[in-house]
């Protein structure tokens, strides 16, 4: 008892070694992520060569990598901040970069309140609204978009709020903005997250979702993508204004995609509050 017990002890330090060496490694690796161009195709031959340059022999350098590999599957939060950290200092973006069109279209016709934009990236739809007089606040969990946006709002001459925060991690507050902007979000399309996103909309306000559409039907595909029609269910408590399910360039790809479109405008409940302009 009293061996094991020694032994345990002995082991303890060793383990807590062993996780710091685990962490080091987990953070270099992203530290080189975030610096690479967004074109580099195979970032595991890529940081393997890395790797080798550094003096790890072919078996170290693989063993290396294999923690690496462990350590995504168990931190994917990790893994897509430094993802979207280096698309957004890329010199050469995989996004568009002009204000989303159905989000253009849709605010022509309202007058300028508060406005949301979850996960806004560089701040493309933020700074559209901010021109148009709307009042901003905007989030996102990569902080190369969000110092991005500052910077653009900045140079553009308007205002926004630019927050770092994940929308687990957000406070959409209730009854608080005109409009909020969901356009090729992360935000999973289940609860709590489209209920919470529901309540925060004003009696009366606007919703602008675009997104890439997931069709494969698969149980593995992502949560944030809207399968055939979801939207309509999704958004249920909300007056559609506008559905789409189409083909065309996507904001987020080289090339056409299906696309669900939505406009969606809360009931007024309290009377009238801002609306549609004649």
């Amino acid at each position: 008892m009293r061996r094991r017990s020694i032994l345990s002890c002995l082991a303890a330090p060793l383990n807590l070694l062993r996780a710091q060496d685990d962490e080091r490694v987990w953070h270099d690796y992203l530290d080189w992520l975030r610096r690479q161009p967004f074109g580099l195709a195979d970032p595991r031959s890529a940081y393997l060569a890395e790797l080798k340059r550094q003096g790890l022999d072919e078996h170290a350098a693989q063993a290396r990598f294999s923690l690496i590999e462990r350590m995504r599957r168990a931190r994917p939060d990790d893994y897509q901040r430094a993802f979207f950290d280096r698309t957004y200092r890329s010199t050469e973006p995989r996004f568009q970069s002009k204000p989303n069109e159905l989000l253009a279209e849709t605010v022509k016709s309202l007058k300028p309140g508060l406005a949301l934009d979850i996960h806004m990236g560089q701040g493309r739809n933020a700074i559209h609204l901010a021109r148009l007089g709307w009042k901003v606040t905007g989030f996102d969990y990569s902080r190369e978009g969000v110092e991005a946006a500052s910077k653009s709002a900045s140079s553009a001459g308007v205002r926004i709020e630019a927050v770092v925060a994940r929308h687990e991690d957000f406070d959409f507050g209730n009854n608080r903005w005109d409009l909020i902007v969901m356009s090729y979000t992360w935000v999973p399309l289940a609860e709590p997250w489209t209920t919470r996103i529901v309540a925060a909309l004003k009696p009366g306000a606007i919703l602008v979702f675009e997104h890439l559409m997931d069709s494969s039907g698969s149980d593995n595909a992502a949560v944030w993508l809207p399968r055939p029609n979801q939207l309509l269910q999704t958004f249920a408590a909300l007056r559609i204004l506008r559905y789409e399910d189409v083909r065309r360039q996507a904001d987020w790809s080289w090339r056409p995609e299906r696309v669900a479109r939505l406009v969606a405008e809360k009931s007024e409940v309290s009377g009238p509050v801002h609306r549609l302009q004649e």
